[in-house]
C-alpha cells in the first residue's frame, strides 16, 4: 500500500492502463497493461466500475486479476461532500486492513491526497468468487445477523484498547459533521414532508431536539470509545459468499469508537421490527460472548452492552431517517427509517440517553 505515486485520478476517464499498471505495480513490479476495459459503473457515496484488465506484460507474476473495481471520488459533486470518507477508507486499508481478522475485500492499492479531497482504492472484483451482496429490501434473517456480529465481535476484539486507536480519534468527525448538516433547517423542513414526517415530529419535536441527542449519544460514546468500529454497518455493506459466511464492505466510515454504534445501526437497519425485538438481546449476548472468548480485557457487562445499542440508535433517527435520496434511493431510506422511528419507542432511546 502507499498514499501516493501520481496524481490520483478525479474521473473515470482518468482511469487508465497506465495509471493503473503503475497502481498495480506496487503489488506485482513490472506488470503493464495495454487495454482496461470499464462496465459496471456505480455512483454513490463513491463511485466505482469494473475493469478488465489485457496484460502487455506480466513480469512472472501468475496471481495477476483479471478484473479489479476502481472506486473513489470520480463525481465532483459528491467528492466535496464526502471526500474525507474518501481518504478515510483509503488509510484503512493501509492501517488496519492487514489486522482485520474478517472477511473484507483485497485491496492492491490504497491512496489519498487530501489536498485533492481524493480517496482511491483498486479492489479485488468480489463478483469474480460469486459472492451476494446486502440489501435493505432483503428478507434478512437472524441466523444472518447473528454471524455478522460475530464478525463484529472478532474486529472489535482485536483492536480493544489498540495502541494506534488514539492517532486516529479524529475519524469520528466528518460523520458527525455530516449529521450536525443534515439537521440544518431546510432539510429538516423537507424531511417532514416524507410518508414518515409525522413519526419523526413524534419522536423530535424540533431540529434542535436531535441535535441534543446526538450530542449527548456522542459525547456517552466517546467515554467508553475502545475498539475500531466499522461505523456505518447496515446491509448495504455487507456481502455473503456462496456458504452464506459474511463479509463487509465500504469502509468509510470507520473510526474508534463505542461498539454499540456498529450494533444499532446492524441490528436495527437490517431485521424487521418483529425479528428485532425477538433477537436483539440474543444478539448482544452472543456479540457479548464472542468478546469474552478473545480475552478481551475489562469486558463490558450485557448490561452495558444492552444500554449503549439502545442509545445508538440515536444514530439512526439521524442518519437514516435524514438521509438525503440522493445517497441512498427512496426506498432505501423508507425502510431504514421507518425501523429506526419503531426501534426509538421499543428501544426509549431518550430515556437510554437520560433526555426524555
Amino acid at each position: 500500500m502507499v498514499t501516493s505515486f501520481q496524481p490520483l485520478p478525479m474521473s473515470l476517464d482518468e482511469v487508465t492502463s497506465d495509471w493503473l499498471s503503475d497502481a498495480l505495480g506496487d503489488a506485482f513490479p513490472g506488470v503493464r497493461i495495454k487495454r482496461a476495459a470499464r462496465s459496471d459503473a456505480r455512483s454513490g457515496t463513491a463511485s466505482s466500475a469494473r475493469f478488465e484488465l489485457d496484460y502487455d506484460n506480466r513480469a512472472g507474476h501468475s496471481d495477476l486479476p483479471d478484473t479489479v473495481y476502481v472506486k473513489g471520488g470520480f463525481d465532483d459533486v459528491m467528492r466535496k461532500r464526502v471526500w474525507a470518507a474518501l481518504v478515510q477508507e483509503a488509510q484503512f486499508f493501509n492501517e488496519f486492513a492487514s489486522d482485520a481478522p474478517i472477511n473484507i475485500p483485497h485491496a492492491y492499492y490504497a491512496g489519498f491526497d487530501e489536498a485533492a479531497k481524493q480517496g482511491v482504492l483498486v479492489l479485488e472484483d468480489l463478483s469474480a468468487r460469486g459472492v451476494r451482496f446486502g440489501h435493505a429490501t432483503d428478507d434478512t434473517t437472524v441466523d444472518t445477523i447473528a454471524a455478522v456480529i460475530e464478525g463484529l465481535g472478532k474486529l472489535h476484539a482485536r483492536f480493544w484498547n489498540d495502541p494506534r486507536l488514539p492517532a486516529f480519534s479524529h475519524w469520528k468527525d466528518p460523520q458527525r459533521t455530516f449529521f450536525r448538516y443534515l439537521c440544518r433547517p431546510s432539510h429538516w423542513s423537507a424531511v417532514l414532508e416524507r410518508t414518515y414526517g409525522s413519526a419523526l415530529q413524534a419522536a423530535f419535536p424540533t431540529r434542535e431536539s436531535a441535535l441534543a441527542g446526538l450530542e449527548r449519544m456522542w459525547s456517552i460514546d466517546d467515554s467508553i470509545a475502545r475498539t475500531l468500529v466499522h461505523g456505518d454497518c447496515h446491509c448495504g455493506n455487507l456481502f455473503y459468499e456462496s456458504d452464506g459466511a459474511p463479509g463487509f464492505l465500504d469502509w468509510q466510515c470507520v473510526f474508534p469508537g463505542a461498539p454499540g454504534h456498529d450494533h444499532a445501526e446492524l441490528i436495527v437497519t437490517s431485521l424487521t421490527a418483529e425479528r428485532r425485538r425477538s433477537a436483539e438481546r440474543d444478539l448482544i449476548a452472543l456479540y457479548r460472548d464472542v468478546l469474552k472468548a478473545h480475552r478481551v480485557p475489562d469486558l463490558p457487562s450485557f448490561d452495558e452492552l444492552f444500554l449503549s445499542y439502545r442509545q445508538n440508535n440515536m444514530h439512526n433517527l439521524v442518519g437514516s431517517v435524514l438521509n438525503p435520496f440522493d445517497m441512498q434511493t427512496e426506498e432505501v431510506t423508507t425502510i431504514s427509517a421507518l425501523r429506526a422511528l419503531d426501534a426509538a419507542a421499543d428501544l426509549e432511546t431518550l430515556d437510554a440517553l437520560g433526555l426524555d
